[in-house]
């Protein structure tokens, strides 16, 4: 599932609410307008069309995803510098990165911690984010403790989200990630 064109958005969280009623999820309460403008003025952001409207229609967070883990509320996503833009488009193992460490903990706090809220924390330094600014605004990304990267095929929240509710336990966010070293570099 790729990132969902606007004429589409509708269509999609009308889907994806009949899934979650179909599959019997009990989903957060639902947002009001006011409390996510709320949000979004103290955080000095405007959060994704696509997200603003599964908060609304379809639920706020979710008990149970991934193992028992949850999808956060709007209001308990850990974020940091929210409206300050993301600024990587594609894939980084700083891992792999040879540069010295105090250089590269400098570009992750400047680059990749910022502009995106957690969804879902997954343990042992793994969670997917939300990305609200920058160049990859709406789509999710796996955060790790050793890199960032996209979902598989670039994932929008909508996308994302189905994608489970159709596979749940087995889902598989990177059936067709490829990594490329020389594509990152």
């Amino acid at each position: 599932m790729p990132i969902y064109e606007t004429k589409d958005y509708e269509k999609v969280i009308n889907r994806i609410r009949e899934k979650v009623d179909a599959l019997h999820i009990k989903m957060g309460e639902c947002l009001s307008e006011d409390a996510i403008a709320a949000f979004e003025n103290s955080h000095q952001v405007q959060l994704p069309q696509t997200y603003r409207m599964f908060l609304k229609q379809v639920g706020n967070g979710c008990a149970q995803m991934f193992e028992g883990r949850r999808l956060n509320s709007l209001e308990n996503s850990p974020c940091r510098a929210l409206s300050d833009p993301f600024l990587l488009e594609k894939f980084w193992l700083w891992e792999d990165d040879a540069r010295d460490g105090d250089i590269i903990e400098t570009e992750m706090n400047d680059k990749v911690y910022r502009g995106n809220l957690e969804l879902i924390n997954l343990g042992c330094g793994m969670s997917y984010n939300l990305i609200v600014t920058g160049k990859c605004r709406g789509e999710v990304w796996n955060f790790t403790d050793v890199g960032v990267q996209p979902c598989c095929e670039r994932q929008d929240f909508p996308g994302w989200f189905e994608l489970w509710l159709d596979n749940q336990e087995e889902t598989n966010y990177f059936k067709d990630y490829i990594y490329d070293k020389k594509d990152y570099d």
